[in-house]
């Protein structure tokens, strides 16, 4: 339980510093094609916080 936790936060930190990078620059990073924008990342960097959480608090309610 607790690598999905840190994986999840892992992802979202990176997600979080690609999405700050790919705004202050105004470009779609290349990763897929036609590139992937701010919104995306952040979206995402949301998703994967949401998922730690949420696996925390069941590793809470387990106690």
């Amino acid at each position: 339980m607790n690598a999905i936790i840190n994986s999840a936060i892992i992802v979202a930190l990176v997600s979080l510093v690609l999405g700050i990078i790919s705004r202050v620059t105004m470009f779609r990073l290349p990763l897929a094609p036609g590139g992937i924008g701010a919104s995306a990342f952040l979206e995402f960097t949301n998703t994967c916080l949401l998922v730690a959480i949420t696996f925390i608090l069941l590793k809470i309610s387990k106690k």
